[in-house]
């Protein structure tokens, strides 16, 4: 079980390491905060990974509210560039 949760962990933090590459060199602001949506779920799931391996369970509650705030920002911040950048 070890390796699963170490493969696991190896396979976000390339993940991590793609989307920092896309919010460092994202064309559009959209690109960007798409990018930092992804990131903050990686985030949350390689915590989720964590929280599995150590076997406790006191910040899921944490763990959701965070991942509402990251959605309510996203979703935000997507409709104000969706005001200010005009439609192609």
């Amino acid at each position: 079980m070890f390796w699963v949760f170490v493969i696991t962990l190896a396979l976000l933090t390339a993940a991590v390491l793609l989307v920092l590459v896309r919010l460092m060199r994202g064309p559009s602001t959209l690109d960007r905060i798409v990018s930092m949506d992804v990131f903050v779920t990686l985030l949350i799931a390689a915590t989720c990974v964590a929280i599995g391996w150590q076997r406790e369970a006191q910040n899921i509650a944490l763990l959701a509210a965070f991942a509402l705030l990251a959605f309510i920002g996203s979703v935000s911040a997507a409709r104000l560039i969706e005001k200010k950048e005009p439609y192609r």
